[in-house]
């Protein structure tokens, strides 16, 4: 159980919902109400009911997600362990391109660097965080090619125990806002904008540039206080959660969050940020950054850090 908390741990996605807004001309005040959640921003010329709407239904993060194993591209990515005093116990750096042969792909190793004690004596990796990443963003063999979301539906509930908690992660990833009752002790925590978890919340909307482009960004954050009260640190889990939308695509150019809990089952502090590009209308990875720090009882704690640069999209194959 443990296990499949860190896989909806590794990434996310950024939902939200509004019943009421004020408008005043073509400029949405900063302002906004969402029953007892006061949503506080500035956005020129913003539908905000319709804004909303997309965000719940988009899809084009996970697409972005499946062209990772569709288009030819480079990737390059390091992984260290390190222990609590910040000095690295092992480290593993890959270099690699996905190649396509019609409908099949395969992402060939170009080279390799590890040191330090990554792996037991059998050969496989001593940290889930390092599994997972693994068979993540480094797949083995040769599979068929297919980016549609169609394909994805089909292939969820696998039987294993990594297919198990991969499908968990994107479960968190893509239907965001849900409550996941797999998660032990906090699965309910996840349901951001349920009405006993969205009061916790203030959410933004913003104009900002991202990656080179113009992007409305939304966002997340527990609040501080709640009724002139400190507010209780263990009551949320989902501490900030942004995405920056494209303006003219309404595509997703990025997302960043923070996750974190502490208790004597669970002591987690988890950090992700991904960003996106469009490449001949083709919107792909360029970048995952993940740091994380999860301990539970009778394991070792884990603090692992990942990073993965993607490039040389070839999205015209």
């Amino acid at each position: 159980m443990e296990r499949a908390f860190l896989a909806v741990a590794m990434l996310a996605a950024t939902p939200c919902a509004v019943l009421q807004a004020q408008v005043d001309g073509d400029t949405i005040s900063n302002v906004y109400q969402l029953g007892d959640v006061v949503i506080h921003g500035r956005a020129p010329g913003l539908d905000l009911e319709g804004f909303m709407q997309h965000v719940k239904t988009d899809t084009s993060f996970l697409h972005a997600f499946l062209n990772m194993r569709y288009w030819p591209h480079a990737v390059e990515s390091g992984l260290a362990v390190r222990n609590k005093g910040e000095k690295e116990r092992a480290t593993l750096y890959r270099r690699g391109r996905l190649l396509r042969n019609g409908p099949q792909a395969e992402l060939h190793v170009d080279s390799v660097g590890e040191n330090g004690k990554l792996r037991a004596r059998d050969g496989t990796l001593r940290y889930l965080t390092a599994e997972l990443y693994d068979d993540l963003f480094w797949p083995k063999n040769t599979w068929h090619a297919d980016n549609t979301i169609a394909a994805y539906q089909r292939s969820r509930g696998g039987k294993g125990r990594i297919e198990k908690y991969k499908d968990e992660l994107k479960q968190f990833m893509f239907n965001p806002g849900q409550e996941i009752a797999s998660v032990p002790f906090i699965g309910d925590k996840l349901a951001l904008f349920d009405p006993h978890m969205a009061p916790l919340y203030d959410f933004g909307i913003d104009q900002q540039f991202r990656n080179g482009r113009p992007c409305w960004m939304f966002s997340a954050a527990a609040k501080d206080s709640l009724d002139g009260k400190r507010a209780d640190e263990d009551a949320t889990v989902i501490k900030t959660m942004r995405t920056w939308f494209d303006q003219s695509t309404m595509q997703v150019i990025a997302r960043e969050y923070r996750i974190a809990h502490a208790s004597l089952i669970l002591d987690f502090d988890i950090s992700i940020q991904v960003d996106n590009a469009l490449v001949n209308d083709e919107l792909v990875p360029t970048l995952i950054h993940y740091d994380g720090d999860w301990d539970i009882p009778f394991h070792k704690r884990e603090l692992v850090r990942f990073w993965l640069r993607m490039g040389e999209w070839r999205t015209d194959q």
